[in-house]
């Protein structure tokens, strides 16, 4: 093919999505870029423009040998013929997912990429600058192995140490909880990093490794192991605190503790029989290897089967079209899974006429899955990322205590007073148990003026 948009000719496509696509394409002057084409007749919405748009303002303050160079970013056509480009530098090379696609990445090679992706984290959070959808995808190898961070149209600013209510970007399985709601600092893209690292060294995706609390499984044997936990805990305080951090663990992981001398020959005692042991489990059954987790089988009634398929689609780009190609279970627990879906998605309205569907009781048991999928993003140690899912839970089920006290907080946390006020003191005439929740809930409500309520006899 061959057409002009500004002053590049395009010599051929490299990429297309549903509203654009992305060119090789040739300056006048010789040069080879990547031009990025947005068509504005079939972007979904304002989200997608402010995206594209974003990326262009991004890359123009940003210079990193592992970032593309900003080049220009302009458009052409009127109304429904409008176009938007953004021209950067043309980075030869290949996904670091394609890589992954021929094998798992050795120590060495794993090593390397950990070290690369930090040292350019290291650089963007120095700017208060996060990307939020780090992965395999959006890190190009180049000939040489240098590795390019690519694509930052979900890169946002930080507001002090941790930005909330930011819109639900990222790519399922990559993405820690508190992404779900909108929630970011520095570690998620640590998390990211963390889950990338992980596909990379066990070749699966993370999607594929998440437990039914959404953290993900590190299997035990993989290169960089220690790290990688470290990386993907769920609670964003148990993780690395920043890329310099990581890069200090990475290049001088901590020692293990010395066996004191007395108890060495135990040690060495034990260490003998698990090597027989060990030996007999290798000659038993040749085929064991310890790099790999194998696909656990569909477990559960059809919409738990159901839900464990759709669970990586549960996120705003593709949660229409998987919905769509997949109808949910049948029943109020199918229609409870499939609104979860939604709302881990963002989509709160799509979620929320589902369960309007149903009638009363039906509602109130769909909006206890709903509630379940959604616990763990707030037990993450972050409420305000599951705070339009408590919410919409709290339509169907008035009295869910928990579900009350996660809203509670994070409309405190968002200063929707009168809402916490509500929220809380309706939390604690329920919920007479004395521990952390409470006093939690005791303290946010007095900063609001309420009066802790007569608990409810239970």
């Amino acid at each position: 093919m061959s057409r002009v948009a500004g002053s590049y000719r395009i010599e051929r496509i490299l990429g297309q999505g549903a509203s654009g696509r992305v060119y090789r394409a040739r300056s006048e002057d010789g040069a080879v870029i990547a031009l990025k084409e947005l068509q504005f007749a079939t972007v979904p919405g304002a989200q997608q423009i402010d995206a594209f748009e974003r990326e262009a303002a991004t890359l123009k303050t940003l210079h990193h040998p592992s970032i593309p160079r900003f080049v220009e970013s302009f458009r052409e056509g009127e109304g429904v013929q409008l176009r938007l480009y953004l021209a950067a530098e043309f980075i030869d090379g290949e996904p670091l997912s394609a890589r992954i696609a021929r094998g798992p990445l050795g120590e060495a090679e794993l090593r390397e990429v950990a070290t690369q992706v930090l040292r350019v984290l290291a650089y963007l959070h120095q700017l208060g600058l996060l990307h939020r959808d780090i992965k395999p995808d959006n890190l190009i190898v180049r000939p040489g192995g240098e590795l390019v961070l690519v694509d930052f149209g979900s890169a946002r600013r930080l507001q002090g140490s941790r930005t909330f209510g930011a819109t639900l970007v990222g790519t399922f399985g990559y993405m820690p909880t508190e992404q779900l709601g909108g929630t970011v600092d520095a570690t998620s893209d640590l998390y990211a990093l963390g889950a990338t690292l992980l596909h990379a060294a066990t070749g699966r995706p993370p999607s594929d490794l998440l437990a039914g609390d959404f953290s993900l499984r590190v299997p035990a044997g993989i290169p960089l192991r220690d790290l990688i936990v470290r990386l993907v805990q769920p609670r964003r305080d148990r993780r690395v605190r920043g890329a310099q951090a990581a890069l200090a663990l990475l290049q001088d992981p901590p020692r293990p503790p010395a066996v004191r001398p007395r108890f060495a020959a135990f040690a060495a005692a034990a260490l003998i029989a698990g090597a027989a042991i060990a030996t007999s489990l290798t000659r038993a059954s040749p085929s064991v290897t310890v790099r790999t987790v194998p696909r656990d089988p569909p477990r559960g009634n059809p919409a738990q089967r159901w839900f464990s398929r759709a669970k990586p689609f549960c996120n705003p780009v593709e949660v229409a079209q998987f919905m769509a190609r997949n109808p949910a279970a049948p029943g109020w627990d199918g229609a409870g899974f499939a609104a979860g879906c939604w709302a881990l998605a963002g989509k709160i309205d799509e979620a929320r006429a589902l369960l309007q569907r149903l009638d009363a009781p039906e509602r109130y048991r769909a909006a206890g899955i709903v509630f379940d999928l959604a616990h763990p993003v707030a037990d993450a140690g972050d409420d305000v990322a599951a705070a339009a899912i408590m919410n919409l839970v709290l339509e169907s089920a008035p009295d869910n205590y928990m579900a009350l006290y996660h809203a509670g907080m994070s409309d405190f946390a968002l200063g929707n007073r009168a809402r916490a006020r509500s929220h809380l003191t309706e939390f604690l005439r329920l919920y007479a148990t004395e521990d952390g929740f409470r006093r939690n809930a005791k303290d946010a409500l007095a900063k609001l003026g309420g009066t802790v309520p007569v608990t409810a006899a239970r």
